[in-house]
């Protein structure tokens, strides 16, 4: 709701003398009046105001310079009188308490002042500071501003009655630049200091953005990012969906154990074993073995194999068979009714990575759900399964990367686990070039060794050389292949550094 902070005011006809002279004249802006019909030169008194934006603005500042002119943009749509002060110290002070009074936004010089100025529809300026100092104010009214002003024709705009139509985070304590200490004040906004400067991992942030769910941001400190990242960020923290066991990104929020397989066959792992209800069942039961094990919350999760390799190509040359959704489906909605994460397999074949992952778009909508790609399945035109170890090069995992990130973004997900499985450092070439900027998706290397243990902790200190910062690590256990197989407690006991996703085939 736009809140509208008016007083139908007169400007006294001696201090338009004082401090006008031609600039009232020039101005062509029609002014609102009191009964809302009235034109330039109209008898009926002038209305002002300032109106709050209620479209979810958001800008960050950095605390040094000028950060008026963002923030008015991102907080304000309209503000018929404003206040704008030279930097000396004098004048600002002087500024910074006459706008507090008054109720009005404060400015400061600025090439984009006048700009703003029209765009803000302003009519009348309070201005402290030479002329000379603050600058061009273009065609309006200009009243000097004086050390107490004491202008009848200009009373404090009313507040709004509820508890703010602004939201202000600060990335350390510590007061608010001053010039934007009244645009704050008139908002009702009560400056936050956050502990973590993501909104989405920052729980009070997130409590105060979905309280107000249209009121415009200020990010005050240059560790929030620039604004793009950050008005997206905003956005998740507003919008997207809680992953299971709370929280908007996967880890370090939690730690998940699943079941793989394929639901149309035992062979291929745990989780084709039963049906989809009861390996909800039994992927919620190992899950809770883990709980007293993990300083972090453990919930369930399937990884589903959505298309598997195959020994002899398809009609389309791929040796790689797609599972249609309507059979996984099954499997995701029972996970989700379980609180469980669903991450779907691609074994592509000779095909690529993203034209797979495209065929299971409407899955990866549905905000429990990610993906993982099997390098060891990605063959080359000449390859065939079970004769050679596939492998993929880097580009192509990143050109699936900025597509699952661009579908987040496009439907407002919470980020998604993006994962890569890998026993050999040959499976993913180049991996040091992995895209982890991305900030929709959080990149998981599964080292997927198996017999031996001693063999499986060589492979699993091996992969995590030169390991990309910001990838997670996951493990998995084989019920046949492993000797032995580790339970819950070695899994988390002896496995270096602990694995962030645990899977059972």
């Amino acid at each position: 709701m736009t809140h509208h902070f008016s007083r139908r005011t007169a400007l006294r006809s001696a201090a338009l003398a004082a401090g006008v002279g031609a600039a009232a004249s020039a101005c062509t802006t029609p002014r609102p009046t009191s009964t809302g019909v009235g034109t330039e030169g109209a008898s009926t008194p002038p209305r002002h105001e300032v109106v709050v934006r209620d479209d979810g603005g958001a800008v960050v500042l950095s605390p040094t310079g000028d950060p008026t002119l963002a923030a008015t943009r991102a907080v304000l749509s309209l503000a018929t009188a404003v206040v704008v002060s030279s930097t000396e110290p004098t004048a600002l002070g002087a500024a910074e308490a006459a706008a507090r009074a008054l109720g009005l936004p404060l400015l400061m010089p600025d090439p984009g002042l006048v700009e703003e100025l029209d765009r803000l529809t302003t009519r009348t300026v309070l201005r402290y500071g030479t002329a000379q100092a603050v600058g061009d104010l273009g065609s309006r009214e200009v009243l000097e501003g004086t050390a107490v002003p004491d202008l009848p024709d200009l009373p404090g705009l009313p507040r709004p009655a509820d508890s703010g139509s602004a939201v202000v985070l600060l990335a350390a304590a510590g007061p608010l630049p001053a010039a934007l200490g009244p645009l704050v004040h008139l908002t009702g906004a009560t400056p936050r200091t956050v502990d973590d400067v993501d909104p989405r991992r920052d729980e009070g942030t997130r409590t105060a953005l979905r309280a107000l769910p249209s009121a415009p941001v200020l990010a005050v400190g240059e560790d929030f990012g620039d604004d793009d990242r950050f008005d997206t960020r905003l956005r998740t923290a507003r919008e997207a969906t809680d992953l299971p066991g709370g929280g908007l990104l996967p880890f370090p929020g939690r730690r998940m154990v699943a079941l793989y397989g394929h639901p149309q066959t035992r062979a291929l792992g745990m989780l084709g074993e039963q049906g989809p209800a009861a390996a909800a069942v039994r992927t919620t039961k190992l899950a809770a073995e883990f709980t007293p094990l993990s300083k972090e919350k453990v919930v369930p999760a399937f990884e589903l194999i959505a298309t598997v390799a195959s020994g002899s190509a398809m009609p389309d040359g791929s040796y790689s068979r797609k599972t249609p959704v309507e059979e996984l489906l099954p499997y995701v909605e029972a996970a989700e009714d379980a609180g469980a994460y669903v991450v779907l397999d691609l074994q592509p074949g000779r095909t690529d990575f993203l034209t797979q992952a495209k065929l299971y778009e409407s899955l990866l909508r549905r905000p429990w759900v990610g993906l993982a790609l099997d390098p060891e399945w990605r063959l080359r035109p000449d390859q065939k399964h079970l004769e050679q170890i596939g492998s993929v090069g880097i580009d192509e995992v990143n050109e699936v990367g900025a597509w699952l990130a661009e579908l987040v973004r496009t439907h407002d997900l919470p980020p998604k686990v993006l994962t890569l499985h890998q026993f050999r450092t040959s499976m993913v070439r180049e991996r040091d070039r992995l895209d982890t900027s991305l900030d929709e998706v959080q990149w998981l290397v599964h080292v997927d060794g198996q017999g031996g243990q001693s063999a499986k902790q060589a492979t699993w200190r091996a992969l995590q050389k030169d390991l990309p910062e910001g990838v997670w690590l996951g493990w998995k256990n084989f019920e046949d292949e492993d000797s032995p197989m580790l339970t819950p407690e070695q899994t988390m006991e002896q496995v270096e550094p602990t694995p962030w996703f645990i899977s059972y085939q």
